[in-house]
């Protein structure tokens, strides 16, 4: 019994009445027994006593479909990993964001957390969303890398750069990320991918060091590139790269 928590109504009280809106029993003697789950789903719900070994066995059936118990450590982690992860996702700071969810993994896989708390629901459904967001993105950008236009095609294969360095650990887009790298970064536009990683890299660059090499490889790119958007993008990170080592 210590995995339940124990609740009495009257059946003439307001408060029932709002209860039978939401739990309705399966019968209607006296006493109605319901068992009802952290997220609101009634596990069972039935008029008249149960007897002998009914009780127990239907308490452990409910346990069985009741999902992980959180302590109260472990749900306080969750509400401050879901916290942190909506601040920093706010913020742009997708790595940060990750990380910060990342760390409840000993709970469950976020995302997949197999329990019916409202903090573990909250994280999976953070997660959920985020994961959906990033296949949407991948849906869009595969359709410009598909299209004529090669100015959308950088444009997307930078997108898709981008999206795998911010979410590239979040287990729950990591076959879609794989996905969209064997489909549309191989063959022919494997040139494309591989000069689109060097201005990302560049994007990345945030050292006085990791800057100049990004200079030395943005302008042996510019001298090399066959594709015309590579070269205008190039030229133009390289001129922000210059301009930040000047004023630095």
């Amino acid at each position: 019994m210590a995995q339940f928590v124990p609740i009495k109504l009257d059946v003439s009280s307001p408060e029932y009445a709002q209860w039978r809106r939401d739990h309705t029993p399966d019968g209607n003697g006296i006493p109605q027994l319901f068992i009802v789950r952290a997220d609101g789903e009634t596990l069972y719900g039935r008029s008249g006593s149960l007897r002998g070994p009914d009780l127990p066995n239907m308490l452990l059936a409910a346990l069985q479909n009741s999902g992980r118990i959180l302590s109260a450590r472990e749900a306080q982690s969750l509400t401050d990993a879901a916290n942190k992860f909506t601040q920093e996702k706010e913020k742009g700071n997708f790595e940060s964001a990750i990380k910060a969810i990342s760390r409840v993994r000993k709970i469950g896989e976020p995302g997949q957390i197999p329990s019916y708390s409202e903090p573990a629901l909250r994280v999976n459904r953070l997660v959920i969303e985020t994961a959906d967001e990033v296949r949407n993105q991948l849906k869009d950008f595969a359709s410009q890398i598909e299209s004529d236009q090669a100015d959308a095609k950088l444009t997307a294969m930078l997108g898709y750069l981008a999206l795998r360095q911010d979410f590239g650990a979040l287990k729950l887009v990591k076959s879609d990320l794989a996905a969209f790298q064997k489909k549309h970064t191989l063959k022919e536009n494997k040139q494309l991918a591989r000069e689109a990683k060097i201005i990302e890299n560049a994007n990345q660059a945030n050292t006085k060091s990791k800057k100049t090499r990004a200079i030395q490889t943005l302008t042996e790119l510019i001298d090399q590139t066959e594709i015309e958007p590579v070269r205008k993008e190039a030229e133009k990170k390289l001129s922000e790269l210059q301009q930040t080592i000047d004023a630095g």
